[in-house]
């Protein structure tokens, strides 16, 4: 058991709580508040007054699926069909990427790890701790998700092999068209269910379609879709196929979101905003700014900052909220757009994004405020235990 004594408590969801203790119980938040009883035999770590916060995450990343230093070999776009709902990002984690381990030292404690965006139908996107002893005790969802890809790249990528998509039409036909093929398997199993056998027959076996079988998970609302979009126009279009066919989703990047508002909030789509520092590398891209963030977080819609890693690192995440605040952004918002935001967007705020019993211990002690460069994490847990960088660079061989 561990009990953090004398700090300035942010819990995100509850307000602040000066002079705080947080007692951590099996991994676990088990109390937090002023008058906290803390037990004999607790290990006691006293703050001294600094400030403690959720643990950070990060909403959108593709570390351990295209691995720092190891590009050659990323595993995060399966470029041979535009149609790949199936695809398991956790099937192509390496555990050991450098990135989770800075992005961990820099307080960023969880992530969404997702597929990138060649294909229309990506795959099934995970949440993952940035450290655990075990492969298995890193998972948090291996299934949290399913990327779908609008605009540019998928045109690009198919397009250039002669081949559907190439045009922003086909990429919104093949989504109604796997969509439809999905429902239809959805009835066709409900009827083979449904048939009792003539007597002495055997029941002859369902053909079951893993891609079907990954789509009827999202359209009975298992998980939402996380689409890439940049574009206003590709938003619209996708929230048109959504509303057809009434699944949940969210957007990632969300560049041009400013020029569609009073449509996002119509429905409360969330946001995964960024990556936006650094080039515009595309046209999609042309209009990025931290002011979209402002603007989508004045509007009531529900915020997340994002690194996009590989794109831009996921260890600088407090940097990318700061040059939101800069814009404008509320200081409280910017936090919560780096913790409970990410966590309602990843269906995981019953576990992470605040400091609340029953929550998931991943806490950060800072030397100052988390939004100012300058300031850096003193200390770090992941579901309660000590973040140590040098033991974290062990390889993991365990399954758990």
């Amino acid at each position: 058991m561990l009990a953090i004594v004398n700090a300035e408590v942010e819990t995100v969801t509850k307000g602040r709580i000066a002079r705080g203790k947080i007692l951590v119980d099996g991994g676990r938040i088990a109390a937090v508040g002023k008058d906290v009883s803390v037990p004999r035999n607790a290990e006691i770590f006293d703050a001294g007054g600094r400030l403690v916060t959720p643990g950070l995450i990060e909403a959108h990343s593709h570390a351990g699926i295209s691995e720092d230093g190891f590009l050659s070999d990323a595993d995060f776009n399966e470029t041979t069909d535009p149609i790949t709902p199936h695809l398991l990002a956790i099937d192509g984690f390496k555990p050991t990427d450098i990135a989770m381990i800075e992005a961990a030292e820099a307080g960023v404690t969880a992530m969404y790890l997702t597929q990138g965006s060649a294909n229309v139908i990506c795959g099934i996107g995970a949440v993952v701790k940035t450290w655990a002893p075990s492969l298995s005790e890193q998972i948090v969802s291996a299934a949290a998700g399913m990327k779908m890809a609008m605009g540019e790249n998928p045109k690009r990528v198919y397009g250039g092999k002669g081949q559907m998509p190439s045009t922003r039409m086909g990429i919104a036909a093949l989504m109604r068209k796997t969509f439809t093929d999905a429902r239809n398997y959805i009835e066709k199993k409900k009827v083979h269910a449904a048939k009792k056998p003539k007597k002495g027959d055997p029941r002859e076996p369902f053909a079951i379609d893993l891609k079907l079988e990954a789509v009827a998970r999202l359209l009975d609302g298992e998980f939402p879709a996380r689409c890439h979009a940049h574009r206003a126009m590709d938003m619209l279009t996708f929230m048109r196929v959504a509303d057809e066919f009434g699944f949940r989703y969210s957007f990632e990047h969300a560049t041009e979101a400013s020029d569609i508002l009073d449509e996002l909030k119509r429905r409360n789509v969330p946001l995964a905003i960024g990556p936006t520092v650094g080039p515009r590398t595309k046209i999609e891209t042309l209009r990025k700014g931290f002011d979209t963030v402002v603007k989508a977080v004045a509007a009531g819609l529900t915020v997340a900052v994002t690194s996009d890693h590989t794109v831009t690192p996921m260890k600088n995440l407090p940097v990318y909220a700061a040059l939101a605040v800069r814009e404008g952004l509320p200081q409280d918002e910017a936090l919560k757009a780096l913790t409970i935001n990410p966590a309602r967007i990843m269906g995981m705020e019953s576990r992470l994004g605040s400091i609340e019993p029953g929550k998931d211990a991943d806490l950060v002690v800072w030397n100052g405020d988390p939004l100012d460069v300058r300031c850096k994490p003193e200390r770090v847990y992941i579901s309660g235990r000590l973040f140590d960088p040098e033991a974290a660079r062990r390889p993991i061989f365990s399954e758990g």
